[in-house]
């Protein structure tokens, strides 16, 4: 069980305890309630990946080019 499954069952109003004894039982390693809530916390806090390639490209673009220097 991948962290995308566990957004899947927290968005259809799975608690984070049920979602650890799902993640638990499917990977048979003891997954604590607040893995879960950490993991999908870090999750929603980074930006998708067109965010991240716009931001990349627009530090790039702004960054010198050493034969302007």
């Amino acid at each position: 069980m991948n962290n995308s499954m566990m957004k899947i069952l927290r968005k259809k109003g799975n608690s984070y305890k049920s979602i650890s004894e799902k993640v638990t039982k499917a990977t048979r390693k003891k997954f604590p309630q607040s893995w879960v809530f950490n993991i999908l916390k870090r999750e929603s806090a980074i930006p998708p990946n067109e965010e991240i390639i716009r931001h990349n490209i627009c530090n790039v673009e702004l960054q010198p080019i050493i034969s302007d220097i």
